[in-house]
């Protein structure tokens, strides 16, 4: 049997170390699956003789996105865990000395399980309550279980991790409202419709930002995103890519998968959601026919113009057009504002929106928080019962043999009725003597008196004692 466990991370994230930094420190999945082959799950195989980095690790799981590389450990205590994962980095070919510079952070016990809660639940992230982590999460969790399963004290983390993060998604307001520019473009322009379904947008720029804001439309339910581009077949790389997600992402939301980066709002009638595109030189015909345009190119110069868009507003019988410019430098031309029937919005709008949606989900920290400590405080409950469940587990085994003896017994000489009798009293009693049992061991004073009591126990009762 396993003793006791102490749980480890480092951290390299955002908050501590550059771009630069957090890139040498990024472990792919190969390499993560490395360290873990090297680091965990040997401890339970007999036949395996452990390497000098293996001694005292019982599981790893490695975390890294864009924005942190983390490694969550757990070993046995009195483990050096941080000698251990140096050699372990080491031995797989990673940089070891940036996981113990100034640009990491070590935590262990509580404070280790309170940052990845805190993880979880967004409450690290650049962006405060953004909700991807999680997902991440769980894919550095998935991946782990598909190599070593987890030491019990980090599967239970993990685990209260997972539910954490959704307590505070759920009862809390922490990811709600736009906290990046490509989405509050689009929560900017759902103020200006009742259904999206009914309406057109122009994505203009098929670079990343517009990747994003389409994305956004779609699970917003656009009516139709036209995608237009000067190079033709990025718009139609995007174009392809937003169609496959799309249906991976319908496809979940009826239970046919579990793929798909996009969940649309209920379409029930199929009418949303259409994409297509058009070439750099039809960019006028396509304002003409569009609700709402975002532009976001990579130029240098404006490429919305008040010509173009006067031919435009010919041809929209006195439909207004919105228009959301997200582009650095500016994609529409200043003029553009005095064209009637025209609005335009530019990044100095969608800031203000940033900002009070910020300033929202700062003040669902506190209740985040809490929600956090409470979850702890299970966690605790349960670290401090692990070590009496296999002497409890030993103690029931005998008392339940003991049962089975005596009701064996009292069968040859009585009906099958009074046996039953006896074996409900018999369990009836066992339920009390185990009961008192545990409570007497969760009530010691100190953790040698605890230790002491399990020590009579297991003497008293080991297995092989019995009769």
């Amino acid at each position: 049997m396993i003793g006791p466990t102490s749980l480890h991370v480092r951290s390299i994230n955002h908050k501590n170390a550059p771009t630069e930094v957090r890139e040498k420190a990024h472990l792919d999945p190969e390499r993560a699956a490395e360290l873990m082959d090297a680091l965990g799950g040997h401890l339970a195989d007999e036949n395996h003789v452990p390497s000098e980095s293996e001694h005292g690790c019982i599981s790893v799981i490695p975390v890294s996105t864009c924005n942190r590389t983390e490694i969550y450990l757990e070993v046995i205590e009195g483990t050096d865990a941080d000698e251990l994962l140096r050699r372990g980095l080491a031995e797989v070919g990673a940089d070891a000395d940036l996981f113990f510079s100034e640009h990491a952070t070590s935590l262990q016990g509580l404070d280790a399980v309170r940052h990845l809660y805190s993880v979880s639940a967004g409450l690290e992230s650049m962006m405060l309550g953004e909700p991807q982590i999680s997902a991440q999460l769980k894919d550095a969790y998935r991946l782990a279980r598909s190599h070593h399963e987890p030491g019990p004290g980090l599967m239970r983390a993990f685990q209260g991790a997972f539910r954490a993060g959704k307590r505070v998604r759920t009862e809390t307001r922490i990811s709600v409202g736009a906290v990046s520019v490509a989405f509050a473009a689009v929560e900017l322009a759902r103020k200006f419709f009742d259904k999206l379904c009914d309406h057109r947008a122009v994505l203009v720029g098929a670079g990343e930002t517009g990747g994003l804001a389409a994305r956004h439309f779609l699970q917003h339910n656009i009516g139709n995103l036209t995608v237009v581009n000067r190079s033709l077949g990025n718009a139609e790389t995007l174009a392809d890519t937003l169609r496959a997600e799309r249906k991976a992402g319908l496809d979940k939301k009826a239970g046919k998968n579990s793929g798909g980066l996009l969940a649309p709002a209920p379409d029930p009638q199929g009418k949303c959601g259409k994409i297509s595109v058009r070439p750099w030189e039809l960019l006028t015909e396509a304002l003409a026919e569009a609700d709402v345009i975002l532009s976001t190119t990579g130029a240098t110069e404006p490429v919305i113009l008040p010509d173009m868009v006067e031919a435009a507003v010919a041809r929209r019988k006195g439909k207004p057009l919105f228009i959301l410019d997200i582009a650095v430098p500016r994609d529409v031309h200043p003029d553009v504002a005095n064209i009637g029937n025209i609005f335009t919005f530019g990044l100095d709008d969608l800031d203000g929106i940033i900002q009070g949606n910020l300033a929202a989900r700062a003040g669902q920290l506190p209740h985040a928080q809490g929600i956090i400590e409470d979850e702890l405080k299970e966690f605790q409950r349960w670290l401090e019962e692990i070590d009496i469940r296999p002497t409890v587990a030993e103690f029931k085994a005998y008392l339940e043999d003991l049962k089975d003896k005596q009701v064996g017994f009292v069968r040859k000489k009585q009906s099958d009725e009074v046996a039953a009798a006896v074996d409900r009293s018999l369990q009836q009693f066992i339920k009390k003597v185990l009961g008192r049992s545990v409570s007497t061991l969760k009530n010691a004073q100190t953790k040698e008196e605890r230790e002491r009591d399990l020590e009579t126990l297991r003497r008293i009762f080991a297995p092989e004692d019995r009769d």
